[in-house]
């Protein structure tokens, strides 16, 4: 499985929540359940999914809702971790 590295996360929320974050991202359960554990380090509003689109591009998408489409959060896309926005993957995929 594919983590964020703690110096990404740094990057976008501080070296303190960077620690958590990671910490949540490599705690046991589920996929969902690590993702959930990362929306609580980040004081997030829960975790959502959007159903896969038309095409490779179109991935389904886990994330935690940072209430802006555009805003770095916490992605979980083909088992992978990432940080970025879900707004962006959206628009480059087919979705409709």
């Amino acid at each position: 499985m594919r983590l964020p590295s703690v110096e990404t996360l740094e990057m976008v929320w501080g070296l303190e929540k960077a620690f958590k974050i990671r910490a949540a991202l490599e705690g046991p359960g589920t996929d969902l359940d690590r993702l959930a554990a990362a929306n609580d380090a980040l004081g997030f509003y829960g975790v959502e999914h959007i159903e896969a689109g038309k095409n490779k591009k179109s991935p389904a998408i886990d994330y935690c809702n940072s209430g802006d489409t555009y805003k770095f959060t916490i992605l979980l896309v083909n088992g992978s971790f990432r940080v970025g926005s879900w707004g962006d993957l959206v628009e480059r995929g087919n979705y409709s």
